[in-house]
């Protein structure tokens, strides 16, 4: 049996493909429309509902890469229809239709085969857009990639079959200081100094070569520029340039980097060259890499040979080669010293040779060092000569001051054998105890006193000089008083003091003073220096002692109004037999040696001792000596011939 069709199912059929067309029309318009992915997929969803059977019950889904889109009231249920998305022949995403709640079931489910074929057919439409869209940001993205490069290169230019400048960047303009307007529509050459590239775009030359190069120099705005150009030529059909592009550097720089490098390369093998020594670079495979030849000791035997092996440059005689130092540097990696003497001529050579290694560490190559030490090995053996000439000549003079000393002990005791019977009996003499002399016999006597003592203490002197140096002067210390040493050293130059009518002005801070002292030595000290205030101070001159204590040491100070000492002269009057000059000798007597054995003594005390001078005022000689214990003040300590106040001392 037959079903016919109602009107109103005709009705309902053609109202049905009028929602479709209307759907196609307004979705055909978003595909003509240049709107982002994002914005046509949700206008289709908005759409596409339309178009189906049930409108009221209909949501749409869109799944593209990953990203969702659907309408407002979209639920995912088992009764939908969709249509898979294919870009490029790859599944992209689909797009889907679901009705919220059961309909009844039509052609396939709730859905009609038109309703799929709509789907599939709008499906298909959007999967052409998206590889269209796809392709054309590629496109413009290659498009900016490709300017980028263009405008960021060193410098470029487009230019027709004719050679006219059609397009320009930014680094072209910055070389040469122009506009783009000034540019654009102007000749290459204007701009390029190529012979070969004119004749070829004048169609005089055949040359076929994929690109030409040339370097010129240019003066643009008054300086002097080195520039590089490539022509890269865009060939058609039978080879005919139809274009090409030009890029121009500006190498000013790197032409300047270049001469100084060459410059200075030229300085480093001037220097390499001028080098006294011989160095040779040697690689793995024992040739000469380089070397700043030298004809006196060895010189390429083949000028055409430039890198000859060693063996045939460094005979036997010049170099060992059993085994070969070379080799055993190469093979331990450590510097190899050693010392060669040819054969030949008997020159004594240094030979150091260093390694040179790579970036992993393997020797490379090997630098030697090779140089001429003959003249050094003769001083070496002279100076051996001389030091051992030295060493005789000191054992000698050892000996001789052996000799010496002994001599000086022998003497003071031949000396002082008859010098104390004349010391005696002269000052038996002197002191009436033989009997009374007379005027003139008295002052004879009175001379040959002063001179013994004089000579007593010469010999005592010297004594103590021979003694010190080797070591064996021997201190006894005690508790001594200062003032009482110091008031007997005063009461035995007495005489002299009154020679010269000399005034003695003491300032003593108390009235006794004890310290660690030798009873012996200590006292020569003040005799010395109280003796050279005497010699060196001119008749009715003055004299000064000064004493005071300061932080558990002592100081005492002896000065004189004599003839002072110049300030140059002053360092090295307390050095053996120093005179400061040969009259002082003549007109004031001495040996030099007053002030030497004093420092010894003093310094042996743990004490100091200096000069303060200036010439033709006076001099004042200061000591400082450590404490024992304390010390006695005493307001009556001071001379009577003195004010309460200390004496002005230079």
């Amino acid at each position: 049996m037959v079903r016919t069709i109602s009107d109103d199912e005709k009705l309902c059929t053609l109202e049905k493909r009028e929602r479709e067309l209307e759907c196609i029309y307004r979705i055909s318009d978003l595909f003509d429309l240049h709107v982002p992915i994002e914005s046509l997929l949700k206008g289709i969803l908005q759409r596409l509902p339309d178009a189906f059977l049930y409108p009221e019950f209909a949501e749409a889904c869109a799944i593209l890469d990953g990203n969702e889109y659907h309408t407002e009231g979209y639920e995912k249920h088992r009764n939908s229809l969709s249509s898979e998305i294919l870009v490029h022949g790859a599944k992209a995403g689909m797009l889907r239709v679901s009705y919220k709640k059961e309909l009844p079931f039509q052609d396939i489910g709730p859905f009609l085969h038109s309703e799929q074929k709509l789907l599939n057919m709008i499906t298909a439409r959007l999967c052409k857009v998206i590889e269209r869209k796809q392709v054309e940001a590629a496109l413009l993205d290659s498009e900016k990639r490709y300017r980028l490069i263009f405008d960021a290169s060193p410098l470029g230019i487009f230019v027709d079959c004719k050679g006219t400048i059609t397009h320009c960047n930014r680094s072209f303009m910055n070389i040469f200081h122009i506009q783009k307007a000034d540019v654009i529509g102007s000749e290459i050459f204007d701009f390029v100094n190529d012979d070969s590239l004119n004749r070829l775009l004048a169609g005089s030359l055949s040359d076929q070569r994929s690109f030409y190069e040339n370097e010129y120099s240019a003066r643009i705005s008054g300086n002097e520029k080195h520039l590089r150009s490539y022509y890269v030529p865009l060939r058609g059909r039978e080879n005919i340039i139809e274009g090409g592009i030009c890029l121009i550097a500006d190498i000013t720089a790197n032409k300047n980097f270049e001469e100084e490098l060459e410059n200075q390369k030229e300085l480093l093998t001037s220097t390499f060259n001028a080098l006294q020594d011989l160095i040779i670079v040697v690689d793995r495979d024992m040739r000469i890499v380089t070397s700043n030849w030298k004809g006196d000791i060895i010189e390429p035997q083949h000028p055409d040979n430039l890198h000859p092996q060693v063996r045939e440059s460094l005979g036997p005689t010049l170099m060992p080669c059993d085994p070969c130092p070379i080799k055993e540097v190469f093979s331990t990696g450590s510097m190899n010293e050693f010392e060669h003497t040819d054969l030949t001529d008997n020159r004594v050579r240094d030979f150091r040779i260093f390694p040179v290694y790579d970036t992993k560490g393997d020797v490379m190559m090997t630098v030697s060092h090779i140089r001429d030490i003959t003249e050094r090995k003769e001083t070496e053996e002279a100076l051996k000569r001389s030091t051992a000439e030295l060493e005789h000549a000191y054992e000698e003079l050892k000996s001789l001051d052996k000799v010496k000393d002994e001599f000086l002990s022998n003497l003071r005791h031949e000396l002082n054998t008859p010098l104390t019977s004349i010391k005696g009996f002269s000052e038996l003499l002197y002191d009436g105890t033989l009997g009374e002399l007379n005027e003139d016999q008295m002052r004879a006597i009175e001379r040959v006193v002063v001179k013994t003592r004089k000579l007593q203490d010469l010999i005592n002197s010297l004594l103590f000089v021979s003694t010190n140096q080797n070591g064996d002067v021997k201190y006894n210390f005690e508790q001594i008083d200062l003032v009482s040493t110091l008031n007997m050293v005063l009461n035995i130059s007495t005489d002299s003091i009154k020679e010269k009518n000399l005034s003695i002005m003491t300032d003593l801070a108390f009235d006794s003073c004890f310290i660690d002292g030798d009873r012996t030595y200590l006292p020569q000290v003040f005799h010395n220096l109280i003796d050279n205030a005497v010699k060196f101070t001119p008749k009715g001159g003055n004299i000064t002692i000064y004493a005071s204590v300061e932080d558990n040491t002592v100081n005492i100070v002896i000065g004189d109004t004599g003839i002072g000492i110049s300030e140059e002269d002053i360092p090295d009057l307390f050095t053996k037999f120093y005179q400061i000059d040969s009259s002082s000798t003549r007109n004031y007597g001495g040996n030099g040696l007053g002030l030497y054995i004093s420092k010894v003594i003093v310094e042996s005390h743990n004490g100091k001792i200096w000069i303060e001078s200036e010439e033709g005022t006076g001099t004042d000689v200061h000591i400082s000596l450590p404490l024992k214990q304390k010390y006695q003040f005493s307001a009556t300590s001071r001379s009577p011939s003195l004010s309460a106040e200390r004496p002005v001392l230079r």
